[in-house]
C-alpha cells in the first residue's frame, strides 16, 4: 500500500489530469480509462483511488469550497470597503473565460448531480455556502451604513448568487453574447437596484 503522502500526491495527480481533459476537450464526461491514458496508468490503478468516475466527480466538486469559498472569504478579509469586498466577490466566482478549466469541471460535478441534489448533499451546499457569504457581507454592511438594502439580505444573496452560476455556466459554455464583462456588468446593475451602496 502506497504511503499517505504518495496517495495525496496520487490523487491531486488524478484530480488535475481529470482538470485538463476537461479544458483541452470539452468533455461532457469523464471516465477512468480517460484519465488512466492521460497519466499511463492502468484503469484498476486509477479505481484504487477512485472507485468510479462519480466518486472522482463529487471530490472534483469538494474543491470549490477552496476556490469559492475559502479563497473568497481570505480575499474580502483584506478589503476594508463593503462595495469593494462585493465586488470582488462577483468578479471571483466568475469563470476567468471560458477555457477556465477547473470552473467548467465543477460545473460537470454540479450537473452529475441530477435534478435531485436531496441525495447529493455535498453538491446540494455549494451554493448555499457561498449565499452565506455575500448575506454576511450585505448584512454587515448594511449594520456600518455601507449599504441601503432594498431587500432582505438572503434574498439579495441568493439572487447575486443565482447570477453568478448560470451567467458563469454560460460564459463556461461559450456562449458568444455572454462574456465575463458582461456578466460582472449584469450583476453590478442588479446590486445597485438591490443594495445601493451609500457615498
Amino acid at each position: 500500500m502506497a504511503r499517505p503522502n504518495t496517495q495525496a500526491r496520487r490523487r491531486e495527480d488524478i484530480l488535475q489530469a481529470a482538470i485538463s481533459l476537461v479544458g483541452e476537450a470539452d468533455l461532457a464526461q469523464l471516465t477512468i480509462p480517460q484519465i488512466a491514458s492521460r497519466l499511463g496508468m492502468t484503469a484498476n490503478a486509477i479505481r484504487y483511488y477512485y472507485p468510479d468516475a462519480e466518486s472522482l466527480i463529487a471530490e472534483l466538486a469538494a474543491r470549490s469550497n477552496a476556490r469559492f469559498y475559502e479563497d473568497r472569504l481570505e480575499l474580502i478579509e483584506s478589503i476594508p470597503g463593503y462595495p469593494e469586498k462585493l465586488q470582488k466577490l462577483m468578479e471571483a466566482g466568475l469563470p476567468a473565460g471560458p477555457d477556465d478549466a477547473e470552473w467548467r469541471v465543477i460545473w460537470m460535478a454540479i450537473l452529475d448531480a441530477g435534478f435531485d441534489l436531496r441525495n447529493r448533499s455535498d453538491v446540494g451546499a455549494i451554493y448555499h455556502r457561498q449565499v452565506g457569504l455575500y448575506e454576511s457581507v450585505l448584512d454587515e454592511g448594511a449594520n456600518v451604513g455601507a449599504f441601503a438594502l432594498q431587500q432582505d439580505a438572503h434574498d439579495i444573496a441568493m439572487t447575486i448568487m443565482s447570477m453568478e452560476d448560470y451567467l458563469g455556466y454560460r460564459i463556461a459554455a461559450r456562449d458568444p453574447l455572454i462574456t465575463r464583462s458582461t456578466a460582472l456588468q449584469l450583476m453590478t446593475d442588479y446590486v445597485r437596484i438591490a443594495v445601493r451602496p451609500r457615498d
